[in-house]
């Protein structure tokens, strides 16, 4: 079925569904239409309601390098503020930012304006009126969550990506990190290679299952920007499909401009004297992948076993507030894969706090 055929109560009934089951991709298939298109009626209808869903526009061909003047002025604004940066890193930047635009448009635009160059880009900025540069909105999230009032599993989740360092036997090691706030539950992936870092596939392959298997979701997700690790970030299509499937808030923050990285810092100095410390003098993890093998069950026994020190959810362990909300949300816990049974159980047992 095309989706010209659809009148404008069906449009807004298939943007329902989307919303309601949480699965974009599960809802396009359901009723034959393209994500693009849904995504377009999503923004008709955020922008004029119903009316936008009767409006019919005139398809127009995309020209993915021909930059409108919004743009053009958004770039040449970056490169007044960060002249040291070329077309890629602004791609990442403004794609982060929302901005539809490809890195052959941004180099296009550099070259006309004659700042294909380095150099040329510092005698712009240099030269630019400063009145101009700071026109330009700074987007980064300063938005306050209450200061990190904890309010309930997948409420704040914040994620980074960090160089652990360079281990003999093992070579380098790079940690993604995703935190829950509220309850303290971890995930982590290793990479040996920065170049293979690709988290959203990880996040799709691995922290979607778990929010299926607890029948949880995410409302704010939270992403340090730094500049070493911030293309890993943007990235690919999966980056905007997954935010957008999951009704994902996303943002971007700087660590050294907000304290709701602190938890996640001690976490992982937490890591670095209780397990990369050790991993040296440990000559079992003789590889990469046995050092990835091992750092799972760590934090695995952490998830299960560790005691939260403060807060509402002090005396608690993390598995016992996420599961506390799995119950609320009326997730089957019966039907929980055995590992995280068979965890469970040793956890009441009295094992020690790890």
């Amino acid at each position: 079925m095309k989706a010209g055929v659809f009148n404008a109560h069906t449009k807004y009934i298939i943007l329902k569904h989307a919303l309601k089951e949480k699965n974009v991709t599960h809802t396009c298939k359901l009723f034959g239409i393209s994500r693009m298109t849904y995504y377009k009626w999503k923004r008709a209808y955020q922008k004029n309601g119903m009316m936008g869903l009767e409006i019919k526009e005139p398809q127009k061909p995309q020209m993915p390098n021909k930059v409108d003047e919004v743009i053009e002025q958004e770039i040449l604004l970056y490169v007044a503020r960060h002249p040291e940066d070329g077309p890629k890193r602004i791609y990442y930047e403004l794609m982060a930012e929302g901005f539809e635009i490809g890195e052959s448009g941004i180099y296009n635009v550099l070259r006309r304006y004659k700042l294909s160059r380095k150099e040329q880009r510092m005698d712009y900025s240099e030269n630019k009126d400063m009145q101009i540069k700071s026109r330009r909105k700074h987007r980064e999230s300063t938005i306050c969550f209450d200061r990190m009032k904890e309010i309930y599993p997948g409420f704040l989740v914040t994620q980074r990506i960090d160089f652990m360092g360079t281990f003999d036997r093992i070579g380098k090691i790079y940690q993604y990190s995703f935190y829950d706030t509220t309850s303290k539950w971890v995930v982590v992936k290793l990479y040996n290679k920065k170049q293979d870092i690709d988290i959203w596939n990880f996040f799709e392959l691995k922290l979607v299952y778990l929010l299926k298997t607890f029948n949880l979701s995410i409302k704010n997700l939270v992403s340090e920007r730094t500049k070493i690790f911030f293309p890993y970030f943007v990235k690919g299509n999966k980056y905007k499909e997954i935010i957008e499937d999951l009704n994902i808030n996303h943002y971007f923050v700087s660590s050294e401009k907000d304290t709701l990285w602190n938890d996640m810092k001690v976490f992982n100095e937490y890591l670095m004297n209780e397990f990369y410390n050790k991993i040296t003098k440990n000559s079992a993890l003789d590889s990469f992948f046995k050092v990835e093998r091992e750092l799972n069950k760590f934090v695995r026994n952490y998830n299960f076993t560790s005691v939260i020190s403060n807060g509402k959810n002090a005396g608690k362990t993390p598995a016992e507030v996420v599961l506390k909300r799995a119950a609320e949300n009326n997730a089957d816990l019966d039907t929980l894969p055995l590992w995280i049974q068979a965890l469970l159980n040793v956890s009441r047992g009295g094992d020690k706090d790890g």
